[in-house]
């Protein structure tokens, strides 16, 4: 696993050599399914201990500007998730902060909304590489197929099925999403 090749100042991260089993999931529109989904899907990447958290093109905010209300939001709730604010530093949440994870990932899906936001999650099994995206989706990428299939599978059972749509008009269809 490491920053891809191909895009060294986007900070991408990839398994090497890129296995391409990679997935996006749309982030539910009702932000009261969105702290499932995501629970959802932490719980489905395996047998895991901890996970790390990494903003790769930005820090934890240290201030708000008192007028930028949403800010202002985000900073407190960071602030009580604990995060070592002002930093650019990785955060390891263990298997029973698995709520405080959620919080901060729910956080990036209410207020992420630039590449600066986006961050990406590791499990210490170092199967799956998950990232939240500013285009409200979650990124799942696989070592190996069995683990894709069981995910995806498995959270279509939950509700959460893969969409055949692009988010957005700045998306690329997928090879996914062409049956290749």
């Amino acid at each position: 696993m490491g920053v891809d090749r191909r895009y060294p100042a986007s900070a991408i991260l990839t398994f090497r050599p890129d296995s391409g089993h990679d997935r996006y999931w749309c982030v539910p529109p009702k932000p009261e399914r969105r702290p499932y989904f995501i629970a959802s899907l932490l719980d489905l990447l395996g047998e895991w201990n901890s996970c790390f958290v990494w903003k790769a093109l930005g820090s934890w905010p240290a201030s708000a500007i008192p007028q930028r209300t949403n800010d202002v939001v985000h900073l407190r709730i960071l602030k009580g998730l604990g995060l070592p604010l002002g930093t650019a530093d990785a955060v390891e949440f263990s298997r029973p902060e698995i709520d405080s994870l959620v919080t901060l990932l729910f956080l990036t899906t209410i207020f992420g909304w630039s590449v600066g936001d986006d961050m990406y999650v590791i499990p210490d099994n170092g199967r799956y590489i998950m990232k939240t995206d500013h285009h409200d989706v979650i990124h799942v990428s696989f070592r190996d197929t069995e683990d894709l299939d069981r995910l995806v599978e498995a959270m279509a059972g939950r509700g959460f099925a893969l969409s055949d749509d692009l988010p957005d008009e700045t998306f690329k269809p997928a090879p996914w999403m062409k049956g290749e």
